[in-house]
């Protein structure tokens, strides 16, 4: 709406003149000082968004995925703060990471099958402890790998979901983990919050 108020406003004040030859360049002119200014103020704005946030907008990049062999090629979405990668022909992985009055850091898992959780616990796990400790700077791995190795989960089903606890007092309260098997499509996560 203001970019309308001030584009009617530079017609009103300049008016459009049928002789062009008097001054040829003062329309660009007008036109790249409004651009300008434009810019200007949608900087501004977006500078008070940013300022109202808890976390830093500026410092989620994906910077911390940058020289992991086993996630190159992943494609980078500065929005969402999410990367992607196709792992093989049937494994995707999604790790997002950022936010502005909450932080979360989540590590996803897309399986192309069905997976029955009681059946494929090890191998799931086993996916859990191999993402984590690719991104050790951000997860605590070695504590969620020795939680998992010496069986300090409980289990909790509820519909289609399956959460696993991890009992360990140092990373109980953190993390989250969920599983899901909906459709012959088998996800799971592990994610934890900052408010």
């Amino acid at each position: 709406m203001k970019n309308v108020i001030f584009c009617t406003l530079i017609i009103m004040l300049f008016g459009c003149e049928k002789n062009e030859n008097k001054n040829p360049n003062k329309h660009s002119v007008l036109k790249t000082e409004a651009v300008k200014q434009t810019k200007v103020e949608a900087e501004s704005k977006v500078s008070k968004i940013i300022e109202d946030c808890i976390f830093d907008q500026a410092t989620q990049t994906d910077d911390f995925l940058k020289g992991i062999k086993e996630l190159e090629g992943y494609t980078w979405d500065d929005e969402a703060k999410t990367a992607e990668i196709i792992l093989n022909d049937h494994w995707f992985l999604s790790i997002t990471r950022g936010g502005c009055d909450s932080f979360s850091m989540s590590m996803d898992f897309l399986y192309d099958r069905a997976l029955n959780f009681d059946e494929n616990k090890e191998m799931i796990f086993n996916q859990i402890i191999w993402g984590t400790n690719l991104l050790n700077n951000e997860f605590n791995s070695d504590l969620i790998k020795e939680t998992i190795v010496e069986g300090k989960i409980t289990i909790t089903k509820e519909e289609d979901f399956i959460y696993v606890h991890f009992m360990n007092p140092e990373i109980y309260e953190l993390y989250n983990f969920k599983f899901s098997s909906i459709n012959e499509v088998t996800n799971f996560n592990i994610s934890y919050h900052i408010d």
